[in-house]
């Protein structure tokens, strides 16, 4: 899916480098339900780095083993081989705490 608003959203992303102003483009982007999906995928990411069984992933997350299976999935990727250094790297400077 590479549509003309989709570019948008990508450049409109890649010029911002303040959080605030990142936080304002994701709030006005993403409606509540998104964010908290977001997260959720963030969370199923971080419990699988750390070799937690997928079963137990969803138990802990309150989500349906289909959901964890996809974010599985998802971290095979080589859009998530590109990125996950900085996922590992935002943990470290956020702190993240398992949930």
């Amino acid at each position: 899916m590479n549509t003309l608003y989709r570019k948008q959203l990508l450049a409109l992303l890649c010029d911002i480098t303040d959080p605030n102003e990142m936080s304002a483009a994701l709030d006005i982007i993403l409606t509540d339900k998104e964010h908290e999906d977001v997260d959720r995928r963030l969370q199923i990411f971080h419990q699988l780095e750390d070799n937690t069984p997928q079963r137990e992933v969803s138990k802990l997350l309150g989500v349906g083993i289909a959901t964890v299976t996809r974010g599985s999935k998802a971290m095979q990727t080589d859009s998530y081989q590109l990125l996950e250094n900085k996922l590992a790297e935002s943990r470290k400077t956020c702190k993240v705490d398992h949930e």
